[in-house]
């Protein structure tokens, strides 16, 4: 019993001796001018942190193999629209700092750097609400583990192994046929991750087929069904798809040593936005910042960069919006009467909205949300991606899923 009182004596004097220092070392911090390298009364603006310019994303490895990892903590906490040049590198400040464009005013504002008290580009209270967060929405698929988009890429690939013939729907995602129906590689994570093997590698070759992982803790796992390591091989694409790829102008996909040209990168686009929110839109902050995420961004060699850290190249990248959909893509049901251009869509009969009938319609006439006219450089390919989503949201709303009767 001594010894039970002894001991309980001993804890809470332990308690009494902590809540005094936490007390004395409370009020030192608010009367120490050095602490903050001045006094309490003339404290300027507190700030909050926001990431450095110079915090590099950890990349990801491609789809095609590998293992890797991101610290997502940092990377998708604060990234905000900041002032860029031409090449979509951040125009710093004097100090280093990116420049957030500010919601209220639209014009580029400084953060908050005092060197003196140890403050390097941060927000104040007030700068808070001026800058606007990038919304990445389902392009947060980028959380998952590694091996969830190894999985999706190869499912894909499964896929396209399978097929007999290949073309581009109106938003310029990828369709198979098989058996005699026609399907679109339309799932998210799939389009995701086909979008970043070819923006990394050039191509969509396996080059480390030894299997996934499946289960087990976050990183490294496979997809949630997996319930232990997989005893198989990751898919190749084959020589017979590299071939029908070849037919929609496609076949350097099965080039390992492959450049990547305006058509890739025109494709690349359109993978992107069947990866994001079919109401979104695209922007350059967006796209930049996806692709520092995956170690797209690790490619470039651009003049303005930051020592260590690399944008991916897009300036030899150019788009023409009429061409592409006036000449390039539209429904299969329409072309033998129409041509390209056209989209196989639902349309109101009357106006008492109960009679339908499916119908050929122009894209670029019928696309209301198509907005800017940017056709070369990283702004043209935020362009061509943005576009793409702006049909992709249209097909998802009026497109037929099968052929409807003629009415009489």
């Amino acid at each position: 019993m001594n010894i039970k009182r002894f001991i309980t004596a001993v804890i809470l004097l332990s308690f009494v001796l902590g809540m005094l220092a936490f007390n004395s070392a409370e009020a030192s911090s608010l009367t120490n001018p050095n602490l903050m390298g001045d006094s309490p009364q003339a404290r300027g603006p507190r700030a909050t942190k926001t990431p450095l310019p110079t915090s590099t994303p950890i990349p990801t490895t491609p789809p095609g193999g590998g293992s890797g990892k991101v610290d997502y903590g940092s990377l998708y906490g604060d990234l905000y629209v900041v002032l860029r040049n031409v090449d979509g590198i951040p125009i710093l400040d004097e100090h280093g700092c990116v420049q957030p464009i500010s919601t209220i005013t639209g014009e580029p504002f400084q953060l908050l750097t005092d060197t003196d008290a140890d403050i390097l580009c941060e927000l104040t209270e007030e700068t808070t609400t001026w800058v606007e967060t990038v919304d990445f929405g389902r392009l947060n698929l980028g959380r998952a583990p590694n091996a969830v988009l190894f999985h999706a890429f190869d499912e894909a690939i499964n896929t396209m192994n399978s097929a007999s013939a290949f073309d581009l729907d109106p938003a310029g995602r990828i369709m198979m046929l098989l058996g005699d129906k026609w399907k679109t590689i339309d799932a998210p994570a799939e389009n995701l991750a086909l979008y970043i093997k070819l923006m990394q590698e050039g191509h969509w070759i396996t080059t480390d087929t030894s299997p996934i992982v499946r289960g087990g803790p976050p990183e490294g796992s496979g997809p949630p069904e997996g319930d232990g390591p997989s005893a198989e091989p990751r898919p190749v694409l084959s020589a017979t798809a590299i071939d029908l790829l070849g037919q929609i102008g496609y076949s350097n996909l099965g080039d390992v040593n492959n450049t990547l040209n305006s058509h890739d990168l025109l494709l690349a686009a359109s993978l992107l936005s069947g990866a994001a929110d079919k109401t979104g839109t695209m922007t350059l902050d967006k796209i930049i910042y996806i692709n520092s995420i995956f170690g797209i961004n690790q490619l470039g060699t651009l003049p303005g960069e930051v020592e260590g850290i690399s944008y991916f190249d897009f300036r030899s990248f150019t788009y023409d919006r009429t061409n592409t959909y006036e000449l390039q893509r539209g429904s299969m049901e329409c072309r033998p009467s129409y041509g390209n251009g056209y989209m196989w869509v639902l349309r109101q009969v009357d106006e008492s909205g109960l009679l339908w009938a499916s119908d050929c319609l122009n894209i670029l006439s019928e696309v209301q949300h198509l907005r800017g006219d940017e056709i070369m450089n990283i702004r043209a390919f935020v362009q061509a991606s943005d576009d793409a989503l702006q049909v992709l949201e249209y097909i998802h709303e009026f497109s037929v899923p099968v052929p409807l009767p003629e009415l009489p």
